[in-house]
């Protein structure tokens, strides 16, 4: 997947349901760095694009908007976390319409001047997008807390938020990927505290592609050591 052009740092922020990444993504943009929120851009994405808009409609019907011509997200959240099909299916129409936009973001801060821009996305992973980031941090909790932060937060029963957790990657594979790991089963201020370690070490890192080729030019050196 194509990388926003910038000579900084792009940094994926991602975690299960109720896992916090919110609060780490707030926590960035208070630290200075710009944040593009995936779920924002999507939602603006399914109103105002009207070709987006359509296939969805198609899709779903056109329930899935209501009289004043906003999504109906409950609705919506209630069809496709119950058909795995459709699920696959409302992935497939709003993923790039919103990684295209992200990118398009990320180059505007870039050439701003930032050295590093932020994405937070709970679906970087399930959406094949992670190579398109330098470094992905995974916020993680225990389940049990993070079942419990969603139904608080959403108004949902414990059930649903379970349901829509088991359609999404499991966190420990995620951790197993993860660049960086938050963990986030203390304090906020301790959350705090490991989102400013987190990224005062990114501020020193290059970006993944020059460590790349410098790899490459490496294996290539040694390939012409090995001449004879």
């Amino acid at each position: 997947m194509v990388r926003p052009e910038g000579d900084g740092l792009y940094i994926g922020i991602t975690g299960g349901i109720g896992s916090g990444k919110s609060a780490v993504a707030d926590h960035f943009e208070e630290l200075g760095v710009p944040v593009l929120r995936a779920d924002t851009i999507a939602r603006r994405l399914m109103v105002e694009d009207a070709e987006l808009r359509a296939s969805i409609a198609a899709l779903l019907g056109p329930e899935a908007y209501m009289p004043d011509g906003e999504l109906d997200r409950t609705w919506v959240a209630e069809r496709i976390f119950a058909d795995p099909a459709l699920l696959e299916g409302i992935n497939a129409l709003v993923h790039p319409r919103t990684i295209e936009e992200q990118n398009r973001r990320a180059e505007e801060l870039f050439r701003a001047g930032h050295r590093i821009v932020a994405s937070e996305a709970a679906l970087i992973y399930e959406s094949g997008g992670e190579d398109r980031f330098d470094y992905i941090i995974v916020v993680d909790a225990p389940r049990e807390l993070r079942m419990q932060r969603a139904a608080a937060r959403d108004g949902a029963v414990l059930e649903e938020v379970e349901r829509r957790d088991r359609a999404q990657i499991p966190t420990e594979q995620k951790v197993e990927w993860a660049d960086f790991v938050v963990r986030n089963d203390g304090t906020m201020e301790q959350l705090r505290s490991n989102t400013t370690f987190v990224l005062m070490m990114l501020r020193t890192l290059p970006p993944r592609r020059a460590i790349e080729l410098d790899l490459d030019d490496e294996d290539a050196a040694a390939e012409g050591d090995g001449e004879e």
